[in-house]
């Protein structure tokens, strides 16, 4: 915040912060709360020196009600930092807990304060859940409504979600488990707990997803759904049998009702026109290429919910289904019936269908049928585990299919990878040259809002290569990569774009090095 604001009405400013009226990343809040203390007569508190500190004379629902935390203790005073200036009621309520000492109030930064009390009561609440669950484990003839092992899964998963994790990872240890949540694409540790509590947590989850709980000894795929907030989530689980136990990995997905339209993906402008050339014409090939998260199932539903249409018939063959779109008929496979993904492949053939979509191509066979419905008139959509659009070429003919047949099929590859977001509160330039890459960009630095990671979020890359007829020439001439990319019309890798970001302070070239390579 501006300096010069300081001469304002502070009190309508701290109104409108409160109200969410005022940008958060329009105010360097700890220098308003210093003047705003000043003006109220009360002392200000940086609060990330601090550790919270547990007082069991004051219930944590009261710290939570008036979002407060206790920061610091002495022989006289108990210290209690508040968001905003207290009545003397409050502060008398507060001082009821305590006969031998005073309550002194400070302020702090409503921020600050309310994620150290998030972290505080969370971890409070997990450990209260584990307590009820070893009491359960002990006590078998409990007659409890809801299970504490149900409640603690509830709680993991609520967290993780709130974190806008698309993971969590339960791994056993030697002496315990850890529970870690990954979110903007990176693994965080977010709890730990014992390895009996640990084998009930996991029973419980493999019972909710229909997996055999007897068996420890192989790897196992299954799914639950649960709503939380008015919100359903499928949540995929994959079981793998480790040294020290059973590690168990749960993908988090959200039923939406809503997909993103392509121009809300994050590609580019003159990106935006190729796509939408290429995605209402009647016939040909289009593959989304990258590895497991980068996105290609986001980029594909947001594109089939464009063209979908009553006058049109979309069929998927997913393994397993990622969202449910309405307007589209997506297979569920069964393999101990006969129908596995390229029976289902066939078989869509004979539904008389507009639209395709493979949810991978996985194999030869796979990519012939991708390949000759897309040249008997259908629309067809896939993707392919390649780093770059031309790679994507090269991995076609290694799995054997014939130039002229890519060529005659293929009209628009896209490759993608998702990169974090520098925190708009905290990300600093920098002025360095990186393996002969010079310029001013940005770092990341770290704060109370990015949780002191330096990143938030993550920004689409994503790069286009449209088969005009002089590429699908070359393709037939089976030409090299360097050769296709000389002939390529406007085309602009990742990392040309990626560099272009970098300068704008979207993402750092660190974080380009680590996706890209």
């Amino acid at each position: 915040m501006n300096k010069k604001l300081i001469g304002q009405d502070l009190e309508a400013l701290f109104q409108a912060y409160d109200e969410d009226r005022l940008e958060m990343n329009t105010l360097d809040m700890d220098f308003f709360m210093q003047a705003y203390a000043k003006h109220k007569n009360l002392p200000f508190i940086a609060l990330e020196k601090y550790e919270i500190k547990l007082m069991q004379e004051v219930p944590s629902r009261y710290l939570n009600m008036y979002q407060a935390v206790f920061f610091k203790e002495d022989e006289e005073y108990i210290f209690l930092a508040l968001c905003k200036p207290c009545s003397l009621e409050l502060q008398d309520k507060f001082q009821s807990f305590f006969k031998d000492k005073l309550i002194k109030i400070h302020l702090a930064n409503p921020f600050k304060l309310r994620q150290k009390l998030d972290e505080f009561l969370s971890q409070e609440s997990f450990e209260e859940l584990l307590l009820s669950l070893k009491y359960e484990l002990k006590n078998t003839h409990s007659s409890k409504d809801q299970s504490a092992v149900n409640k603690l899964l509830e709680f993991i998963l609520q967290s993780a979600i709130k974190q806008n994790a698309s993971d969590i990872h339960i791994e056993p240890l030697i002496d315990k488990t850890l529970l870690r949540f990954r979110s903007d694409g990176i693994l965080h540790e977010s709890f730990s707990l014992e390895k009996e509590l640990a084998h009930s947590l996991i029973f419980y989850i493999k019972l909710l997803a229909h997996l055999n709980v007897a068996e420890q000894r192989r790897a196992q795929d299954g799914s639950f759904n649960m709503e939380f907030e008015a919100k359903r989530y499928d949540f995929r689980i994959a079981s793998l049998p480790l040294v020290h136990g059973e590690s168990l990995v749960l993908r988090i997905l959200e039923h939406k009702k809503e997909f993103l339209e392509p121009q809300k993906l994050g590609f580019d402008t003159g990106f935006l026109e190729i796509l939408r050339q290429n995605i209402h014409k009647a016939h040909g090939l289009i593959l989304v290429c990258g590895p497991t998260g980068s996105g290609k199932s986001t980029t594909l539903y947001g594109i089939l919910n464009e063209i979908k249409s009553s006058a049109k018939k979309i069929i998927s063959v997913e393994d397993p289904i990622e969202y449910k779109l309405d307007g589209m008929q997506q297979i569920v496979l069964n393999e101990k019936a006969g129908l596995d993904f390229n029976n289902a492949l066939r078989a869509i053939l004979r539904q008389d269908p507009d639209v395709i979509m493979i949810g991978e191509i996985r194999d030869e066979e796979s990519l012939d049928i991708a390949l000759k419905a897309s040249l008997t008139g259908h629309l067809v959509f896939a993707t392919l585990h390649t780093n770059d659009a031309v790679l994507a070429l090269s991995r076609m003919l290694d799995m054997k299919a014939k130039p002229y047949l890519i060529a005659s099929s293929l009209r628009l590859i896209i490759a993608q990878r998702l990169v974090r977001k520098l925190c708009v509160h905290c990300r600093v330039k920098s002025k360095k040259s990186y393996e002969g890459i010079e310029g001013e960009f940005y770092e990341a630095k770290g704060c109370e809002y990015c949780h002191h990671k330096g990143f938030k979020g993550r920004e689409l890359l994503g790069e286009f290569l449209s088969i005009d007829e002089n590429l699908s020439e070359l393709i037939r001439q089976n030409a090299s990569k360097n050769e296709i990319l000389k002939q390529a019309k406007g085309f602009q890798s990742m990392f040309e774009l990626g560099l272009q970001k970098a300068r704008q302070g979207i993402t750092s070239v660190d974080e380009l090095l680590r996706v890209l390579g």
